[in-house]
């Protein structure tokens, strides 16, 4: 009798942990499959502001990743902007390109009312209700301030617009609307004020003003108006003192498209790779081995492998085959376009082993100042390619050193007395 009872004993036990193991099996099944949703994301147009409406190859990507102009429901926050000015204009522009009317809205979020609307359930509706949403240009500040509870928190509306980026929707930006797509973000200053003045958590307070971004591009800083305001110095001081690898520089009427691990540089102009994974910040104050590389338009960069994909109309530049020979100092090297025509024009397509600028400010009184080398060398890993108009429009990995200098103006003769 007892061994009947262990016998049935022994089976109802293995009934049960077979039943526990199962349990446990689909729990975990579950769990991973939780955690997949979780993690799985839409696409970023990330635009570097001064977007013109006849950009048609940027506008149609942001409709195709929206959906198509018939499914599209693209949703527009005013929120960096002064005034609805820009973003009435962004609703006429989705129009002309084949979205429908009713498919294009303004969610009002603005500087003067957000309060009462980042945490309204009908805004959140609105915004869910949306397979894209764009942050039109303005001042950032004004969105993170918008989007954040008091206490540093997520809205319900920034809840919202990550919700219908995990699902797969686009979330897009220009000027403004591109600096926040980081965490953090970066602010107020010139490049030369940066190198100068260094870093500030506080926006009242002299030198780059880092703060909380919104985060939904996770592969470093972006920055904007790159080229055409001279902004790769700015960026280098941002990575270095917060400790971050990259930075990503997008210029005027161009977009960086971020799908997956990849990103695809589309639009007019293009896009500043800068690597300091491996910079030297000395006590003197220098920037020293940065690695900073240039992407036009139909170039990739994986950012989880670090490779990149030359488009393929472009050739290689190879030793001989350069246009110019030698090259000048540029005495205004963060100027518009300078630091790009520096990396194409006076290093990939020139014989010259390296290119050099200046930035420096001067007291007009006694003619002394301060300031910065800049200087972009070839290594063994640079390479330059040839659009299909034989231009240089690709650069990688070109190491550039930022040096502070001290400058004095002395006349040779002095101005006559009047």
């Amino acid at each position: 009798m007892k061994n009947k009872l262990r016998s049935i004993f022994s089976s109802f036990l293995s009934a049960v942990l077979l039943v526990a193991l199962l349990t446990v099996g689909m729990s975990s099944a579950a769990a991973e499959e939780e955690t997949a949703d979780a993690s799985v994301k839409g696409s970023l147009v990330i635009i570097g502001g001064g977007l013109e409406t006849g950009n048609a190859e940027i506008y149609n990507k942001m409709i195709e990743l929206a959906g198509g102009k018939q499914d599209a429901v693209i949703g527009i926050f005013p929120t960096a902007s002064a005034s609805m000015s820009s973003s009435r204009s962004m609703k006429q522009d989705f129009e002309d390109y084949g979205v429908p009317a009713e498919n294009v809205r303004i969610i009002e979020i603005t500087e003067k009312n957000y309060k009462d609307q980042v945490n309204n359930d009908e805004i959140v509706e609105a915004i869910s209700e949306c397979t894209a949403l764009y942050f039109v240009g303005g001042d950032q500040s004004r969105v993170t301030k918008a989007f954040y509870n008091e206490d540093g928190s997520n809205s319900k509306a920034l809840d919202a617009v990550w919700d219908v980026y995990r699902k797969g929707g686009l979330v897009a930006g220009s000027s403004a609307g591109a600096a926040i797509m980081s965490d953090p973000m970066i602010l107020n200053a010139t490049s030369l004020e940066a190198l100068q003045k260094g870093v500030t958590y506080d926006e009242q307070k002299p030198g780059l003003w880092v703060t909380k971004g919104l985060g939904f591009f996770e592969a470093g800083i972006t920055d904007q108006h790159f080229s055409k305001r001279g902004r790769l110095g700015r960026l280098v001081v941002a990575l270095v003192h917060e400790k971050i690898n990259y930075g990503f520089g997008i210029d005027e009427n161009s977009a960086m498209v971020v799908s997956g691990d990849e990103i695809e540089v589309i639009g007019a102009s293009g896009m500043f790779l800068v690597d300091a994974s491996k910079a030297d910040f000395t006590k003197k104050g220098a920037y020293l081995g940065i690695d900073v590389s240039y992407l036009e338009k139909g170039d990739r960069y994986n950012f989880a492998t670090k490779e990149f994909t030359v488009h393929s109309s472009k050739t290689l530049i190879r030793p001989g085959q350069e246009y110019y020979e030698g090259n000048e100092l540029n005495t205004n090297i963060f100027g518009s376009d300078a630091a790009k025509t520096a990396l194409l024009d006076d290093l990939m397509d020139n014989t010259a082993k390296e290119a050099r600028g200046l930035t420096f400010a001067l007291d007009q009184k006694n003619g002394k100042g301060s300031g910065f080398s800049v200087v972009f060398s070839k290594t063994a890993q640079t390479k330059g390619y040839y659009d299909s108009d034989e231009y240089a429009s690709t650069a990688l990995h070109v190491n550039m050193d930022i040096i502070p200098i001290e400058v004095q103006v002395k006349e040779l003769e002095h101005m006559p007395k009047k």
